[in-house]
């Protein structure tokens, strides 16, 4: 009876064609989240902040530059000379560091920040594009979720139906229109839970991207292609390499390194280069032979080269528990990589066999709804030949639209693994979300006349 029925909606989940009434793409998707998104517009301007560490470790070994001028005036009121007494002043200081393995840390404490800014960044770079897709997928499969409800809310509904009517006739009995008015609640029980699942996805993505979810296009999962390498060491080797996590982890590590110097430099002398130019000239009013004598009005210019060391004796012990502390430190971040380093190769492996396994489990599940269809289809002939009950006919389509689900929930998976698995490798960009634009309508009408021969 409903054959015709069943096969439009196993058609219709087994290969989920792009519609024209759908304009975003995933990649719009994420494109429209890189300017939207206030996450990762904090994180393009912390990376910009840790940029400006460079320059200034750089800055530290560079002279250092100053001018400086005074002026004063001074009163002697009850003074027989210079009661009044006006003084200039003005030089120029120049200081060029010559030894300070405290600057040079600084230095190499600013490019390993500068360079781990810009791979946080590239890292969050990934984490929106990762939420993004997690989002978009997520309001693909509740809203395949709400189709195959809503179907079964119909199919159980026409059945209700007819079991009243077989009833009025004396060709059903009580228990079969109790049964079907179950199954026909729950179904429209479901339909709510999964609209409201649908409207928090739809939510969720309109927050990431400032886009209405309803535009979201379907991705026809049978011409997206996985491109990874059939070897499961080559995709660990590879993540440990490229993983952005692992690459900021050998930044701190490169960063304690450079703080063990930090401290160490405290224990060691500094020398710099100084110099120096300047003036002084003072004058006193009404000047007469006493102000020549005494020196109330005299003029000097100096000039000053040399060389300052400075060298720490003692502080209290505070140096001493600082590089200590250090050492701690650059421990922890060894560990801290290692741990890095193991989590990433067991993530690569989960995303490597979420898509080779889940690719199989996937055809097994169309599969598994193939066979679904063809069990209501002779459920419901038994029935009409009196072998089968109403109930077996009911439970055989609960079956089936559960079958749909499993489809849906199998195919959203095998893509998240897809994207995961690049995420994990460091390799997932912009560029790479053009395979997740499928549209081939050839191979739908394909697979669908398929379907329409079974």
């Amino acid at each position: 009876m409903f054959e015709n029925y069943y096969k439009s909606i196993i058609a219709l989940f087994l290969f989920s064609s792009v519609g024209h009434a759908y304009a975003t793409t995933l990649q719009e998707a994420v494109n429209a989240a890189s300017t939207y998104d206030a996450g990762i517009n904090a994180a393009r301007f912390s990376k910009e902040a840790g940029n400006e560490k460079f320059d200034q470790g750089v800055a530290g070994l560079l002279p250092s530059i100053g001018v400086e001028s005074s002026y004063t005036k001074q009163d002697q009121p009850h003074a027989s000379y210079g009661a009044e007494v006006k003084r200039h002043s003005y030089g120029l200081n120049i200081t060029q560091p010559l030894f300070d393995m405290s600057r040079i840390a600084a230095l190499k404490q600013g490019m390993v920040i500068a360079d781990m800014a810009d791979v946080e960044f590239y890292a969050a770079q990934q984490k929106l594009i990762v939420d993004v897709s997690d989002a978009f997928f997520q309001v693909l499969y509740q809203r395949e979720v709400l189709q195959a409800t809503r179907a079964a809310s119909q199919a159980f509904g026409k059945q209700l139906g007819q079991a009243k009517a077989a009833l009025r006739l004396g060709d059903s009995t009580r228990t079969d229109v109790d049964e079907a008015q179950a199954n026909y609640d729950a179904a429209s029980a479901k339909e709510i839970a999964n609209r409201n699942d649908l409207e928090v996805a739809n939510g969720l993505y309109q927050r990431l991207t400032g886009l209405s979810a309803d535009e979201i296009r379907p991705i026809n999962s049978s011409c997206v292609s996985s491109n990874i390498p059939t070897d499961l060491k080559v995709v660990m080797d590879e993540a440990v390499k490229n993983n952005l996590d692992v690459r900021t982890a050998q930044f701190q590590l490169k960063k304690a390194d450079t703080d063990v110097l930090a401290a160490t430099s405290a224990h060691l002398p500094v020398v710099s280069l100084q110099g120096s130019y300047g003036g002084n000239w003072s004058r006193g009013e009404g000047e007469n032979a006493l102000d020549e004598v005494f020196g109330t009005t005299s003029k000097t210019r100096n000039t000053m080269v040399g060389i300052n060391v400075s060298m720490p004796i003692f502080q209290g012990g505070g140096q001493l528990s600082q590089s200590r502390e250090a050492l701690y430190r650059r421990e922890q971040a060894k560990n801290n990589l290692q741990d890095t380093q193991r989590k990433v190769k067991q993530d690569a492996r989960s995303a490597y066999l979420g898509i080779t396994n889940g690719l199989a489990l996937l055809r097994a599940q169309q599969k598994a709804a193939i066979s679904a269809k063809n069990k209501v289809n002779s459920t419901q002939y038994g029935h009409e030949l009196g072998l089968r009950t109403i109930v077996d006919e009911l439970t055989a389509q609960q079956n089936y639209y559960e079958s749909l689900r499993a489809i849906s929930e199998a195919r959203f998976k095998y893509l998240t693994s897809i994207l995961e698995l690049s995420h994990v490798s460091g390799r997932l960009n912009y560029e790479q979300l053009s395979e997740f634009n499928c549209s081939d309508y050839s191979k739908d009408t394909g697979n669908k006349q398929k379907m329409d021969e079974l």
